[in-house]
């Protein structure tokens, strides 16, 4: 009997170990599955940030710093529909390349007012993306089509919108070089301003850019901790979701903690230096020397450009303006630091001459706001568009860019 009490003891304690190995890894998967489907829904339900890159704007870029992701779609910012193309440019279908002989190319190139993004700040109402239909390139193209149709028989016009967020004019450059110049444009048409024209007192406009590849290859560089971790996490988030959100937290921290401005604003001390002598240093170095490598490249293919300032809500007569419009100006104004919005103003009276003095054709359609159009409201914040706002910014440019199509290639009866 006490032989068999003996060796039932042993058999017990020769199973608990087993018996606690199975409870600890059971309680950890048990664990990891209650995390994980805490994370799912703050990753997919809260943030609207599924796996993978299909929630992401912008891929990085190794030419030039970020690029549209073809892939991208989120519920409250798209309605779950892709509005990038395969090529990575604003629209629903391919560009054909080599460019057909019976097709007129226009490329609308900008930043994120081109691209059409929508309010991205939380200062502001919410409002989505504007789908390809409510751009400024889709509503350009609807006019031409529409004036020069009759014009120009056996001809199709296009615009293809190359707009990306927060590009500054050398980008521009950059994304002609590296992948429009297959396209073969007949026209470029610039919708810029806001991004670097009123950046004064930058004396290297480059290396003071802070976004995307741009930031992550200094931290490389610097071997910062929040970042190196951020990057490891990257693989495993693409399955899973706690390590998405984790993904998430640490390139939070990283842009807190460890990377440079995003982009660094003007001097606003030079409205009390001079003024004009200082903005037009900046202007020769940064943006008018970027458009003018854009003149070079189309003397070697062949196209014209135009370059448009772009609308600001700080420019506008607010009397002429709906409600909305008038709110939006007003936090505008709230959350610019003191002396910028002048900065602005004192700029934009500048540019004409400047651009003049380049030989770089130039047209201001800082202000959109009409009397006529008082119940329209334009704007989603600083300088982004409601569709409204896209189709009168179509409409200034319409002229123009009619008045171009003839000297610029186009066959017009």
């Amino acid at each position: 009997m006490n032989l068999a009490k003996s060796g039932d003891a042993k058999g017990e304690s020769g199973t608990r170990p087993f018996v606690k190995v199975f409870v600890v890894l059971a309680y950890v998967v048990f664990l990891f599955l209650l995390i994980e489907a805490l994370s799912y829904y703050l990753v997919v339900k809260v943030f609207d940030n599924a796996l993978g890159n299909g929630s992401e704007r912008h891929l990085y870029s190794s030419i030039r710093g970020h690029e549209l992701n073809p892939e991208y779609t989120r519920d409250f910012d798209t309605g779950g529909e892709r509005i990038h193309s395969d090529q990575g440019l604003r629209r629903d279908t391919l560009v054909e390349v080599p460019k057909p002989d019976d097709v007129y190319r226009i490329i609308m190139m900008g930043g994120s007012t081109a691209y059409a993004i929508g309010s991205q700040r939380g200062v502001y109402p919410p409002h989505p993306t504007l789908t390809n239909q409510e751009t400024v390139s889709h509503f350009l193209e609807q006019s031409l089509r529409e004036q020069m149709g009759p014009r120009m028989p056996g001809t199709t016009i296009e615009v293809i919108n190359a707009g990306v967020s927060a590009y500054h004019t050398f980008q521009h450059v950059l994304y002609f070089y590296e992948t429009l110049y297959a396209y073969e444009p007949d026209m470029i048409v610039f919708l810029d301003g806001h991004n670097d024209f009123y950046n004064i007192g930058i004396d290297n406009p480059i290396q003071s850019y802070g976004y995307s590849s741009f930031r992550m290859v200094d931290a490389l560089n610097q071997r910062k901790p929040f970042f190196s971790t951020y990057a490891f996490l990257r693989y495993f988030a693409d399955h899973s979701y706690t390590f998405k959100l984790l993904a998430k937290a640490t390139q939070s921290m990283y842009n807190r903690y460890e990377a440079p401005p995003y982009n660094v604003s003007g001097d606003v001390t030079a409205l009390d230096r001079d003024f004009s002598a200082e903005l037009a240093e900046t202007a020769r170095v940064g943006f008018l020397r970027n458009y003018k490598l854009m003149e070079t490249f189309g003397d070697y293919h062949n196209f014209c450009f135009h370059v448009f300032l772009q609308p600001e809500v700080v420019f506008e007569d607010l009397a002429v303006m709906s409600d909305l419009d008038q709110e939006i100006a007003a936090i505008t104004r709230d959350n610019y630091k003191p002396g910028h919005e002048e900065v602005m103003k004192r700029s934009r009276a500048e540019f004409p001459a400047l651009f003049a003095q380049a030989g770089i054709p130039f047209t201001d359609i800082g202000e959109i706001a009409a009397p006529e159009h008082k119940d329209k409201v334009l704007y989603v914040d600083y300088t982004h568009l409601t569709p409204e706002g896209s189709k009168r910014v179509a409409e200034r440019m319409l002229p123009v860019v009619e008045d171009l199509i003839p000297v610029c290639g186009g066959r017009v009866n």
